[in-house]
């Protein structure tokens, strides 16, 4: 099973515009390697952790990996520990 990356946001935090365009180069570049879910805090029915107290927010199989965006090097930090990770899914052939 692939690692969960949930990003909380708010759309009126001045880092959303950039937390959305991350998160589509996530998508788009690590398809294989997380399964990406972006809750919305004002949404009613969001289930919120406790320690998520600002936006965006980068949890990472729940643990905060980012507070704030992310630089590209920070995220191919995670792409690294997941694959070294013993339980990391077996690399698919191209």
């Amino acid at each position: 099973m692939k690692p969960i990356l949930k990003i909380f946001v708010t759309e009126h935090c001045s880092g959303y515009d950039a937390a959305l365009t991350i998160i589509d180069h996530i998508k788009q570049d690590y398809p294989q390697t997380f399964t990406v879910e972006v809750v919305y805090m004002t949404d009613a029915q969001a289930d919120i952790p406790d320690r998520v107290f600002a936006t965006p927010t980068y949890m990472l199989d729940n643990q905060i990996v980012s507070l704030g965006n992310p630089r590209p090097e920070d995220i191919a930090h995670w792409v690294q520990k997941i694959a070294a990770s013993p339980s990391a899914p077996p690399a698919q052939a191209a």
